[in-house]
């Protein structure tokens, strides 16, 4: 009988212990960008939340209608990004989601997909994906906006045209060389310049091959010493 009594009471208190040690719910990470993913097609919505789920340094916090049920959204949620999906340029829904994020009480970038290829920068749009964009371009553009980047298309601008003589380097391996110096990955760069990863990975082996260094790492140290490295890409404020 006594022995009957310990097997019962035995699964019990490992229970108990078990019980104690779940964590409590953290603090949301200072280093996880946190969406808000906004659009008309609640399946588009959802398809984009799947894509940026798979990350551990992106949460999607939320999704809603664009136009007024993004600013309660915002001001519940406060996300560092606003991913507006399906929204074109000069509908009403654009207009009043750009409004609501002005007059949010936190600082919530915009990136658009769909909405034209010509970012709104003074309306804190920060970035514009074509509907093609793949869901690489999609990442690499969350995180970007997140860290407070611009990105653009064309020359980058700031840099020194001369640069682009220094080492026989061109001034597109430049640009190159300059975002790889701050840290972007290919398809980073490739969003940042509007060119196609294959295309930024022909820029990383002829500049490499040209200075004769031997990894990114080289080229990091080349382009702090010749002074490509030491300009902010371009930042949101």
């Amino acid at each position: 009988m006594t022995h009957q009594v310990i097997e019962d009471v035995e699964p019990l208190e490992f229970h108990r212990r078990a019980l104690r040690t779940v964590p409590v719910e953290e603090e949301p990470r200072a280093d996880v960008a946190r969406v808000l993913v906004a659009g008309p097609d609640v399946l588009a919505r959802r398809g984009i939340t799947a894509v940026l789920g798979t990350h551990l340094d992106i949460t999607v916090v939320g999704d809603c209608e664009p136009g007024t049920a993004v600013r309660p959204a915002i001001s519940r949620l406060w996300p560092d990004v606003l991913l507006l999906h399906g929204v074109r340029e000069g509908e009403p829904a654009l207009e009043a989601t750009l409004t609501a994020v002005r007059h949010a009480r936190c600082t919530t970038r915009v990136l658009t997909v769909g909405a034209g290829q010509t970012p709104r920068f003074d309306d804190g749009v920060c970035g514009a994906l074509p509907l093609s964009a793949t869901p690489e371009q999609l990442v690499a553009a969350v995180r970007m906006a997140s860290a407070g980047y611009v990105m653009i298309s064309g020359a980058l601008p700031g840099e020194d045209v001369q640069a682009a003589a220094r080492d026989g380097l061109t001034r597109r391996e430049c640009e190159v060389l300059s975002l790889i110096a701050r840290g972007l990955s290919n398809a980073e760069i490739a969003l940042a310049l509007t060119l196609s990863e294959h295309t930024v990975k022909s820029h990383v082996q002829n500049l490499l091959s040209k200075l004769k260094l031997r990894n990114r790492v080289h080229a990091v140290i080349y382009a702090f010493e010749a002074g490509l490295g030491s300009r902010p890409l371009t930042p949101l404020v």
